[in-house]
Formats: C-alpha cells, structure tokens, sequence
C-alpha cells in the first residue's frame, strides 16, 4: 500500500475551483461565502488499520470532491474505491482543506463510513400522477401529530433506483445523467412506465414529455441498461387493450426489459374526488390475472421466463393462490412485493423441518396488516409446533388510510397501540421491519419506545423474515 498527501490547500483557493463555483451558484444563489460545511457528505467512520486511518481522516471530516468531481453521491465513492488511484479533497475538522492523491491496491478500500447515501440530496419528482401516494397525505399541520417529514419526500432520483428498487419515470433525466447511467453501468434500473400509449402514460405521470417512455427505454436497453418495469393497474385508465399493449410493447424488448410487474393502485381517502381514480375490486384483480396469462405463456416459450408477473397484492385481491417459487423465475420484481409471499412461505417450511425444542417457549405476538395476515399465522403455527415460541398474530386494520390499504408497511402507531390495548401481547412483540426507518419511528412518529411502555413489552422490527425471527428467539438451529 503506498499513500501521499499530495498538497494543502485553504478555503480561498477551493473557491476557484469550477465545480464548487456552480455549487456556490446553485445553493447560495449569490452569496459572497461559500459554506464549505454544507458542501459533500460528512465521514461517520475511519476503520482501524485502513488508508483513511494512515492519512489521519476521521469523523467529522467532510468529503467534499473524489477525483477531481464534486462529491455527490455512495456511488462515486465506490467506484473510486476499485481503482489503483484516487484523489479526495477533505475538509478537516480543524477547518483546513487537503487533497489527498491515493496509490492503493484495486482490492483495498479507503475504510471510511459516511452518513448518507446522496451527499448532494434526493432528486425530487416533478410528475403529477393522479394515484401518487404521497399526494394523498394529509397536509402537515403545526402543532398536531403529523406523519413523518419523510414522507412527503417524492423522489425520482435514478441512483436511488439503482441501490434500492425505486421505481423512477425517465421525465427528468439530463444528458448527463443518461450518459452516467451508460458509462458506470448503473443497471438494471427500476421504471414506472404504467402505460406505452403515449396519452395514457403521459395522463398517467401528468407531464407532457411522459409519453415519450418507449424511446426513453431504448435508449438505455441498447446501451446494455436492463430495466424492471412496472404497470400501476388504474381501472378505466390503463387496463384493458392499453394492458396489452403495454405488455406487447414490453416484452417485445426482453432482454433490454428484463420483467414488468402489474400492481394495483394503493388510494387511501385522502385522494380529490376529482381524481376521478377507485380501487381495483376482486373481479377486475381476477381479470387482469386472466388477461397476461396468454403472455405469460407467450414468454415462457421465447425466452423461457413469464416475463409479466401480478403482485403478490393483485393475487391476494383475486382471492388466486400464490405461485409456487419456480413461477418467478428469481425474483426479479421481489422488491415491488412480487413473490414476497411466496418467499416467505417457503422460509417458514424451511422451519418445519427443523427438530422441536425442549424448555419453556417465549410468548409473542407478530404484528401485521390484513394482507399478510394468513402467511403470518402460517408462520405462528410453526412457531408454536416446533416450540420455539409461543406465537400469536395480531392484524391490524388500517383505518387511518380509510380501509383501502392494507399492507404491512402502512401500519400506524396509533392504531398499533388502539386495537392491542389491554391485550396480552407477551413478553415480545414483532412489527413489520419496512413500517419503521431507521430512528425506530412508524409513519406517525411513534417509536417503538412508546408502543412498548404503553403495552408493556419489548417490540422489535428487525426480523427480515421467518428464519431470522426463529433464529434470534434463539430456539431454532
């Protein structure tokens, strides 16, 4: 490993540099100051022994350019992170700011943490989908219980798309972000295209350059971008012939466009009437399972995959069974809740074959919400057969979003603590681990603190599925 401090510099000399005059432009608007503070991401961590630690970084520092190029977001970093060279300009605790050029092993990383993931912000939505679930939250109001700030956060920010499966629309991509995307390879990618008609689409993401998705799509397919994408199932809207074109027009570009998934709109009563949009009832889920079976069929003979997959959502709507692992062809739209259930009733078999415990079990309670609710008690029984705990499910109905929402993400606190309370919930108690961040809050900012002094028990929401659970009951091998 070899490492040189290549010079120092100080604040009046990084103002010249071009990258941070556009940022001082793009968030000062003018100001005679640059805050070098609010510039790059702050550094959480230095491993021990690691070539950030030799340079003498450490937390609190402030990453502010990785080679030569303004420090925006995890991504830049980890790409510098493979290469033999990389230069890093650091503002230092102390106020000084050092460029550091970097000779290492491509293997060797830097060894710092930081403390968030888009050091230059979320890139916000600027569509006006009719169905957007974050338009159909209450308006904050001061002084009254609120749902969390984050989540009136819209995003359409393609490197969230890439690290975590967030569906964005391709409306506000620059040149440059095309050309980013392209050149590190940021693939697949996860789209909402909703529709191909380029009225519907365009009426679907109420933005004029909407219907513009299927040259959008080939630009990136034939530049060795694979997509995942997603059809938001609005009855009267985009069903029926606009369904199939829309999967015609998809698969038509497999392998470019590697799977779709058909969900149907989640609308709480909050949403304008004016909307003019309502809820899939069972008969249309039912026959919108019906209508991409033929494609299913179609694909599975082309290209040996079902390509077009229903949300586990849409199933459980139909009153259709889940299919089994083999239909979802590894899960490639497991992060939109297709095969979840199915993943998760597979894990829980995995338990039934493990031997029975002897001793005392634990006594606990699983929180979820109506539509998980019967995998839930699947898992409680063999909690229960197999000793490891002496489990219960406790469903949850969503009043709070007017009966419409039923997934176990969306749970509120309050009703949590409403509908158990002067239950026996046990000694512990188990919340879906996607309806808490990362401060143990739920949508209306009450921790998990809270729920478990006012019922009196341990709550926890760290359990990524029935295997983790038995594991850390510590009852099962």
């Amino acid at each position: 490993m070899q490492t040189a401090v290549s010079s120092k510099i100080y604040k009046n000399e990084v103002e010249e540099n071009e990258e941070f005059r556009l940022e001082r432009n793009e968030r000062s608007r003018g100001a005679v100051g640059l805050d070098l503070k609010r510039q790059g991401v702050e550094i959480s961590e230095v491993e021990d022994g690691s070539i950030a630690e030799e340079l003498g970084l450490q937390s609190g520092d402030r990453l502010l350019e990785i080679n030569g190029q303004r420090a925006r977001d995890i991504l830049q970093l980890k790409q510098a992170d493979l290469g033999e060279n990389m230069a890093l300009t650091v503002l230092q605790v102390n106020g000084e700011v050092i460029n550091f050029d970097i000779e290492k092993d491509v293997a060797e990383n830097i060894g710092i943490g930081v403390n968030s993931e888009l050091f230059d912000g979320v890139t916000r939505c600027t569509n006006k989908c009719p169905f957007c679930f974050v338009d159909q939250l209450p308006p904050r109001v001061k002084g009254k219980p609120n749902l969390r700030r984050t989540l009136y956060v819209r995003d359409d920010d393609f490197r969230l798309s890439f690290l975590h499966g967030h569906y964005i629309t391709l409306t506000n991509l620059s040149s440059h972000d095309y050309a980013r995307i392209i050149e590190e390879k940021l693939s697949p990618l996860c789209v909402s295209v909703h529709a191909t008609d380029p009225d519907v689409r365009r009426y679907m993401v109420g933005n004029a350059k909407g219907g513009e998705i299927l040259d959008r799509l080939d630009y990136l397919t034939s530049n060795g971008i694979t997509v995942n994408a997603q059809i938001v199932l609005c009855p009267g809207v985009n069903d029926g012939d606009i369904l199939s074109r829309s999967i015609e027009d998809l698969m038509s570009r497999h392998p470019g466009v590697e799977s779709m998934a058909v969900v149907p709109a989640g609308l709480t009563r909050f949403l304008p009437p004016s909307r003019g949009l309502r809820v899939t009832t069972p008969d249309e889920a039912r026959a919108a399972l019906r209508q991409i079976e033929p494609f299913q069929r179609e694909a599975k003979k082309k290209f040996g995959v079902q390509f077009v997959y229903g949300s586990d959502e849409l199933y459980l709507l139909a009153g259709e069974p889940i299919p089994r692992a083999s239909f979802y062809d590894g899960y490639p739209q497991y992060a939109n809740g297709v095969g979840t259930i199915r993943a998760f009733l597979d894990e829980t078999r995995k338990i039934e074959k493990r031997p029975s415990k002897i001793g005392r079990a634990p006594k606990i309670t699983l929180v979820t919400g109506a539509l998980a609710a019967p995998s839930l008690r699947v898992l409680a029984d063999v909690l229960r057969a197999k000793n490891i705990a002496d489990a219960k499910v406790a469903e949850i109905q969503n009043t709070y979003w007017g009966g419409n929402v039923a997934c176990a993400g969306l749970i509120m606190g309050a009703e949590v603590l409403a509908q158990l309370k002067g239950e026996d919930v046990g000694e512990m108690m188990f919340l879906p681990f996607d309806a808490v961040d990362k401060q143990s809050r739920m949508l209306d900012d009450i921790t998990l603190d809270m729920i478990g002094q006012r019922l009196g028990t341990k709550v926890r929401s760290d359990a990524h599925g029935p295997l983790e659970l038995a594991n850390f009951l510590g009852r099962a091998v």
